[in-house]
């Protein structure tokens, strides 16, 4: 037996009463044995659904199509018209997948399926693509992919071992030049701020003692191919993909979609003028609303309309920048040495740089002014593998407030070194 976890999730508070809901999953099977006596023979896809109370309501049993013994491919095994109608919502629907104790053969089970027909709103089921692992939602076209039916390349997205920042997987989202403009994501279940959490796929998100106004930074690693660089000067906003990030008052089930005014929202990466690019760090800086309401956070990485080509995502991290100078972030383990561009910039009175260094070595960051002349030294000394993060306050090796004007900093890991500019305005 394979047993779901509650899908019933925060998007939609519960599943509704009195809607005819399509309920199924996408099966093959191969040597399973045919015309089964009993249902110990038998193989099954169930939904069960519970009231507020935990109290079962019904349960919806659709037995897996065994008059052939290897289906001919994939098959829609769902419900009939007017078959689950709920008395009362679902606070708990529970999907099941499961094979009796006689059963032979091989069944899969993808794609499961929970949508209102006619139109009628059922409520949200997420994570029901197994390609999606546990802890990340989707919406996929086009109807988000509850329906068990997805479009405009979207059937294409899966987790991936075919290419990979660091790890076994990397998600892939593979994009056809001739699809039809639609957007769609795959993102993380809403993470509580003042936490550490791992999730798969490398991403870490290392956001504790979090409050208003605090900058988190989020980062995810990117390959790319097939890209039309055209499209991406004559559409720039819906040719693209980024970072769509919100914060909300709570992030278990039931307490529906409970945004924080104004959120989510949508942040797009310019990618480079070119066809393809390796492995490469898209970051984006971002500050806690000022409210007590904005209690967790989800980052979803987004397809916009119009974009096409393939591009992998990797090692999404999600990190406090307001505590921590000149320690190593929490369970970051990044691969390659990377400066980021300083923030805030322009800044008054102080900024943060911050780095990543693959392997345990000497660090040395300084500022110098446009003549090249050395304005302070900031670090030297070896540190461990690790994401960093070290602030400038604007003052040079003495102590005195330098003045306005744009400054350098260089950063350099044992024989590696980069230079950023960066602007002080007062």
């Amino acid at each position: 037996v394979w047993e779901s976890e509650n899908m019933v999730d925060y998007w939609s508070q519960r599943h509704y009463a009195n809607v005819d809901i399509k309920i199924g999953a996408w099966v093959k099977t191969s040597g399973v044995n045919v015309n089964p006596a009993n249902d110990d023979a038998r193989w099954f896809v169930t939904y069960a659904f519970y009231d507020s109370a935990g109290v079962l309501i019904g349960e919806t049993k659709l037995p897996v199509n065994q008059t052939q013994a290897t289906s001919t491919g994939w098959i829609a095994d769902t419900n009939a018209a007017g078959q689950t109608i709920l008395p009362k919502d679902s606070w708990k629907t529970i999907i099941k997948f499961i094979g009796g104790k006689d059963a032979t053969g091989t069944v899969w089970a993808d794609d499961f399926i929970l949508v209102g027909r006619n139109g009628g709103w059922a409520g949200q089921n997420w994570n029901t693509s197994v390609d999606m692992p546990t802890g990340w939602i989707y919406w996929l076209p086009p109807n988000g992919g509850n329906d068990g039916l997805l479009s405009n390349g979207y059937e294409n997205t899966k987790v991936s071992n075919e290419a990979t920042h660091s790890g076994m997987n990397a998600l892939k989202f593979d994009m056809p030049f001739t699809r039809t403009p639609q957007d769609g994501f795959v993102g993380t279940k809403r993470c509580l701020l003042n936490t550490t959490a791992k999730g798969n796929n490398g991403s870490v998100f290392n956001i504790e003692n979090v409050k208003g106004g605090d900058v988190l930074r989020a980062t995810v690693w990117i390959k790319a191919s097939n890209l039309v660089p055209d499209s991406a000067a004559k559409y720039p906003d819906t040719w693209s993909v980024g970072f769509t990030y919100g914060f909300f008052k709570g992030n278990e089930n039931n307490v529906g979609f409970n945004s924080v005014d104004g959120y989510p929202k949508d942040m797009s990466f310019k990618f480079p003028a070119v066809n393809s690019f390796d492995w490469t760090p898209y970051t984006f800086d971002f500050t806690v609303p000022e409210t007590p309401d904005a209690k967790a956070l989800e980052i979803r990485l987004h397809i916009y309309s119009r974009f096409t080509g393939t591009v992998y995502f990797d090692d999404l991290q999600i990190t406090n920048l307001s505590i921590v100078s000149g320690t190593q972030y929490a369970d970051a383990i990044p691969t390659n040495f990377t400066v980021f561009q300083n923030y805030p910039n322009p800044f008054n009175p102080s900024t943060r740089i911050s780095y990543s260094i693959p392997t345990a070595t000497n660090v040395t960051i300084k500022v110098y002014d446009m003549l090249g002349n050395e304005v302070i030294t900031l670090l030297n000394e070896d540190q461990a593998q690790g994401m960093y993060t070290i602030n400038w306050n604007g003052v040079n090796a003495q102590g005195s407030k330098v003045a306005t004007g744009t400054y350098i900093y260089s950063v350099k890991a044992g024989n590696q070194q980069t230079h950023k500019k960066m602007i002080l305005l007062k």
